[in-house]
């Protein structure tokens, strides 16, 4: 079946759509799995590899590729149609977790890593996009609930998948374990996203623009990564890369202000209500990355919990994400109205935040408890509504570009909110641990030797101890006070969200035959 535009759709029957939905929903999976189940078992795979001083660069290296390929695949997706994008993705996806199974050296394993994140960001960019076209906007609210709630608890899963694998298997199921989920997916998928409309006019790729969008965020990314590890924003091996990415991305502006088919239009960003949805996704992302990565840090250094007790107190976060992005996806279905939801989450986490800043975490399981699930509650009504208004704010053209480009500043928020929040906490640190007499036990950089105490634990008096403790959660204090602040500007920006009416139906046309469908 081919179409000249998006005003005629195939229609596609409940149990059409929960079966693609399903294959989906794995897709899904496997992107945000594949993150948090590598972290979980980077040291085993550096030790088993012998390659310690490359071992960010497992992450980091899929981290680049996965974030900087998605706009370019929702742009081959409006061009050529979701179905061949979402099979290539998947198959590539499930070829690349062999490579990194296979892997036998460090080198190996970046390198197909490498390769693994182009396939993952087919399926980042791909997962929205193709539920567009499923789903008329009235409905989407219940799927994107659903696609959150999924998301929300592969994170989860994901450290104790790894802690699984690496202690009665191996770190290599990792990667093997991306084998039958993929094939399913790909079954799952492929029968009925053939009778999605295909574009009928020939694809025009705007090449230049593509590499210009490798070639910008590549450097960003890359020096994003640094900071942590650099200290803080000043140095020349973080501000070199980011200046580099700046200069490329005036100049991707230039070339999609002049080309005849830009793979980033530019008319995405006039669209107010567009670009708003976009703000507050980003804003809302930075701290939602932050919080997974930092939460369980917080547990370890004022609670004194162990590594596995701190991330079992981060599933109240991420378990309160995925309830209450469910709950407001329904929401928006029944009611017909999403902006409401982005306003009441951000305000309630701005709240949340402050108060965290001033009661701090550790002090019993069920304060504890009570605190990080109301902040992952917040988060939650914020996703699933934002998603929607940003697919209802859409021309049906722009829709796979659309989603992509909204995937891509979700991933560029988290990564840049970790680099942020963990540069904000670690000057925190630093500026604390000088202000506590007797310091100097803890070497030339105390603010970082705070995270090992234990290292210097002989060297510390139980006085100079409890100073330490206080300047750790006077850190944290300065951390939620940040993130309340930024949680603020979503507000801000989610009062900026215009309401516009969920279409109801979708136009009724013609059942597709077997020649379609082929």
């Amino acid at each position: 079946m081919s179409v000249q535009d998006g005003s005629s759709q195939p229609i596609f029957t409940p149990r059409e759509i929960l079966a693609t939905m399903v294959g989906l929903m794995l897709s899904a999976v496997l992107a945000s799995l594949d993150q948090t189940i590598v972290a979980s078992t980077l040291s085993t795979m550096a030790r088993d590899l012998d390659g310690w001083e490359l071992m960010p660069w497992v992450v980091t290296g899929y981290l680049v590729t996965s974030t900087t390929t998605t706009p370019i695949y929702g742009k081959l997706s409006d061009l050529y149609g979701r179905r061949p994008i979402v099979m290539v993705s998947l198959a590539l996806f499930v070829l690349t977790s062999v490579l990194c199974a296979l892997a036998q050296t460090m080198p190996q394993l970046i390198v197909a890593r490498v390769l693994q994140g182009i396939g993952g960001g087919g399926l980042r960019a791909m997962t929205q996009a193709v539920m567009a076209d499923l789903v008329p906007p009235r409905e989407r609210g219940r799927y994107q609930g659903i696609f959150v709630t999924v998301y929300a608890l592969s994170t989860a899963l994901g450290p104790v998948l790894g802690g699984f694998f690496v202690d009665y298997l191996s770190w290599h199921w990792v990667f093997w374990i991306n084998v039958p989920l993929g094939a399913l997916a790909i079954g799952l998928s492929n029968r009925q996203l053939k009778r999605l409309p295909k574009p009928s006019r020939k694809p025009v790729i705007d090449w230049l623009g593509a590499l210009l969008i490798l070639a910008s965020s590549t450097p960003i990314l890359i020096g994003i990564g640094r900071v942590e590890q650099s200290g803080g924003w000043g140095t020349l091996d973080v501000l070199g890369p980011i200046a580099l990415g700046i200069v490329l991305t005036g100049a991707l502006i230039l070339r999609e202000m002049a080309a005849p088919e830009p793979i980033l239009p530019p008319r995405l960003f006039t669209n107010r209500h567009y670009t708003a949805a976009c703000v507050v996704t980003f804003l809302s992302s930075m701290i939602t990355m932050a919080m997974i990565v930092t939460t369980p840090i917080n547990f370890q250094l004022t609670a004194g919990l162990s590594a596995k007790d701190a991330g079992l107190r981060l599933i109240p976060f991420t378990g309160g994400m995925a309830l209450s992005a469910f709950i407001a996806g329904q929401a928006v279905t029944v009611l017909g109205r999403y902006r409401i939801f982005p306003i009441i989450g951000a305000a309630s986490a701005t709240v949340c935040a402050l108060i965290l800043a001033y009661y701090g975490v550790g002090h019993s399981v069920t304060t504890d408890v009570l605190a990080i699930l109301a902040l992952g509650l917040c988060f939650g009504l914020q996703m699933s509504p934002i998603t929607v208004a940003c697919q209802n704010a859409l021309d049906w053209r722009d829709t796979g570009i659309g989603m992509a480009t909204m995937m891509f500043v979700r991933l560029m928020a988290g990564a840049f909110g970790v680099a942020f929040f963990s540069t904000v906490l670690i000057v925190s640190l630093n500026n604390g641990a000088l202000a506590v007499p007797g310091h100097e036990v803890l070497g030339a950089h105390p603010g970082i030797a705070l995270f090992h105490l234990e290292a210097h634990r002989e060297q510390i008096s139980d006085g100079l101890l409890l100073d330490l403790v206080a300047a750790i959660r006077n850190a944290f204090s300065t951390f939620y006070l940040t993130a309340a602040g930024v949680s603020f500007l979503g507000f801000l920006g989610a009062l900026a969200i215009k309401e516009i009416p969920l279409k109801e139906r979708r136009p009724v046309v013609a059942p597709a035959t077997t020649a379609d469908a082929d």
